[in-house]
C-alpha cells in the first residue's frame, strides 16, 4: 500500500494534484485524463507536497553549439549539439519551443562473438527554457533506431508531448543499429542492453548531462512508452524504481518468445 501511495503521489507531481487523482481511475478514463492533463500549461502543475509551487523556468547555462564539446561522462561520446529554433519541429500541429539537439553514444565496443561494432546510440532534446522535468522516451518494436526525442506518450497521433511541454527528453536505439536487427541477439551484451541495461546506463548519463547543461539535475524524472516501450517501462519500474518518479506504460509487449511463436503459427495457417 505504501508503494502504491508513492506511485499515486508521483502522478500528482507530474501533472498536478487533480490530474494525479484522475489518472488513478479506470484505464479508459485514465487515458483520456492523461491527454487532458498534458494539455495543461506547465505552470498549472503543482507538487502536492508543496501546493504553492509552480514548475520553474530554468535557462540553459551553456551555449548549445558548444555543449557536446563541453560535456563529460564515462564511456560516452557526445558527437554533436545543434540549436533548434522554435517552430522547426512541430508536434500535434503546435510548434515545439527552441531547444538543443544532442547526439551521442555510450559504451562503444566490438562484439566478442560476431566482431560487429555495438553502442547505445541516443538523442537528447534539451529545452532552452526547461521546466525541471526529465522524460525517458522508451521506443517500440525491436529498437535499433534513435527515434526523434519528442517525448511522445502514445501512438495514434497524440496532440502533445513531453518536449512540447518543456521536459528534457532522451531517446535511444537500445544498444544496436537497425542493420543489426534481428540478429543482434547473437551478442550477449546486446541482448542485455535491449532487455534493460540501456535504460539503466542511459538514465544516470542523461541526468548528468542535464545537471551540466542547466546547473542542476531534474526535479522529477519519468519514463514511458508503448508496446516494447511499455515493456522497457515495466522493466524499469522493477529494476530502476529509485531513478524515476512515475512510469507511463502503454500496451507492454511481454512474453516476446511466445508472441513470436504465435506469429509464426498464424502465418503458417494463413499460408495453408
Amino acid at each position: 500500500m505504501a508503494q502504491q501511495g508513492l506511485r499515486q503521489r508521483s502522478w500528482g507531481r507530474l501533472f498536478g494534484a487533480d490530474c494525479g487523482s484522475a489518472l488513478r481511475g479506470a484505464p479508459a478514463a485514465a487515458a483520456g485524463a492523461l491527454m487532458a492533463c498534458l494539455s495543461l500549461p506547465a505552470a498549472a502543475a503543482q507538487d502536492p507536497d508543496d501546493p504553492a509551487m509552480s514548475w520553474p523556468e530554468i535557462p540553459m547555462q551553456m551555449d548549445c553549439a558548444a555543449l557536446a564539446a563541453s560535456l563529460s561522462y564515462p564511456n560516452a561520446e557526445f558527437v554533436s549539439s545543434t540549436p533548434v529554433a522554435s517552430g522547426v519541429l512541430a508536434f500535434g500541429g503546435k510548434p515545439v519551443p527552441a531547444h538543443c539537439q544532442l547526439l551521442g553514444s555510450l559504451d562503444n565496443r566490438t562484439g566478442a562473438i560476431d566482431g560487429q561494432h555495438y553502442a547505445i546510440g541516443f538523442e537528447m532534446r534539451l529545452p532552452i527554457t526547461w521546466n525541471g522535468r526529465y522524460f525517458y522516451q522508451a521506443n517500440g518494436g525491436i529498437d535499433g533506431n534513435v527515434v526523434t526525442a519528442t517525448g511522445s506518450t502514445s501512438g495514434g497521433g497524440p496532440l502533445t508531448s513531453a518536449l512540447l511541454k518543456g521536459f528534457a527528453v532522451i531517446s535511444s536505439d537500445a544498444g544496436h543499429s537497425a542493420a543489426q536487427n534481428p540478429t543482434f541477439g547473437i551478442d550477449p551484451q546486446a541482448r542485455l542492453d535491449y532487455g534493460y541495461e540501456a535504460v539503466g546506463k542511459l538514465t544516470p548519463m542523461a541526468k548528468s548531462v542535464i545537471a551540466q547543461a542547466y546547473g542542476e539535475g531534474p526535479l522529477r524524472s519519468y519514463i514511458g512508452g508503448c508496446s516494447n516501450g511499455g515493456r522497457h517501462t515495466m522493466v524499469a519500474a522493477a529494476r530502476f524504481a529509485a531513478e524515476y518518479d512515475g512510469f507511463l506504460v502503454g500496451s507492454p509487449g511481454f512474453n516476446l518468445p511466445k508472441a513470436a511463436v504465435r506469429s509464426m503459427f498464424r502465418g503458417q495457417n494463413w499460408a495453408a
